[in-house]
């Protein structure tokens, strides 16, 4: 017998709100109790905690970084999205687009996409970064570099090791689990649920991909990141299963950790920063352009596998 899913009835709008306040309600507990978590595996007070956050200038304090990044993003993203969709689906796992194993041809054709688009997604990180607002935005444009600064900052201080063993720990955290989290919400609900509101598959995967980009609050890596969730978005709407996404993710985050970890223990002279980067206008549009050749490859193959299942 087919499980219940008692929400299943409510508008596009209406479980577009629900999914806010779970992710706030879900957010907000699992942020208090990664903090209660912490005073018991690190035995210290709470207001220790606090300076862990705000002064992270201790082996101890890196650890729990690590530690409450990791469960935010549980309580953020793969919680909420799962308790979600069991609220308003029937079979959450097909709900989520996760309930098949992805072909093969998709998997490496998106992971190496991830690759092409460097030279193009750097070019605009460049851009990005030397945008300057209207002298009277300088208030906020302070506030903006200041954000940025302490996310660089708080990025280093957790990918820096010198083992293998804090490396593998380093892709669990910044690309395994964020991966998995962020794709459940912003490509696996999100352009579902915006696809059903605005009747435009286009307009989906730009709207869940702006708010991809702008809840890292990183502004002056708005738009390769925005590139990036459109990438992501048009993988997940091109094949229809979630683990192409996932995967895809996964590999430019863990790229990004085992690249600063090589650089940052002399292995190699290229930092994460400029990795795949190019002043060459003809790499960066060739770049764009391959990148597209590919999704076009995966889309003409998901079409004729499709195809060929229909008829049999």
């Amino acid at each position: 017998m087919k499980r219940t899913a008692f929400l299943s009835s409510l508008s596009p709008l209406g479980k577009l709100v629900l999914l806010l306040l779970i992710v706030i309600v879900f957010a907000i507990t699992t942020a208090l109790a990664g903090l209660v978590a912490g005073m018991f595996i690190f035995n210290v007070q709470i207001a220790d905690l606090s300076s862990f956050i705000s002064n992270p200038n201790s082996t101890e304090s890196i650890w729990f970084l690590k530690f409450y990044q990791a469960i935010n993003q549980l309580g953020t993203f793969i919680l909420p999205a799962l308790f979600f969709a069991y609220l308003v689906s029937d079979s959450s796992y097909k709900y989520l687009s996760i309930n098949k194993t992805p072909r093969l041809l998709s998997i490496l054709i998106g992971g190496l996409v991830i690759y092409t688009i460097l030279p193009t997604n750097n070019y605009l990180d460049e851009l990005n970064r030397n945008m300057s607002l209207p002298d009277f935005l300088s208030g906020m444009e302070g506030w903006m570099k200041e954000k940025e600064n302490q996310a660089r900052h708080l990025t280093e201080l957790i990918l820096k090791t010198n083992s293998t063993t804090g490396l593998l720990i380093n892709i669990i955290i910044v690309a395994l689990i964020p991966a998995i989290g962020e794709e459940l919400i912003f490509r696996g609900l999100l352009i579902n649920l915006f696809k059903s509101i605005t009747k435009n598959i286009h307009i989906a995967v730009i709207l869940s991909a702006i708010i991809f980009s702008a809840i890292h609050l990183q502004f002056y890596g708005f738009l390769p990141r925005l590139v990036l969730g459109m990438l992501l978005g048009y993988l997940f709407v091109i094949t229809g299963n979630l683990w192409v996404p996932i995967f895809v993710h996964f590999l430019n985050n863990a790229s990004s950790a085992i690249i600063y970890y090589l650089h940052d223990n002399g292995y190699i002279k290229t930092s994460m920063e400029d990795f795949g980067a190019s002043s060459n206008i003809i790499y960066i549009i060739g770049s764009f352009l391959i990148t597209l050749w590919l999704l076009t490859i995966i889309y003409q193959k998901e079409g004729t596998d499709r195809a060929i299942s229909n008829t049999e």
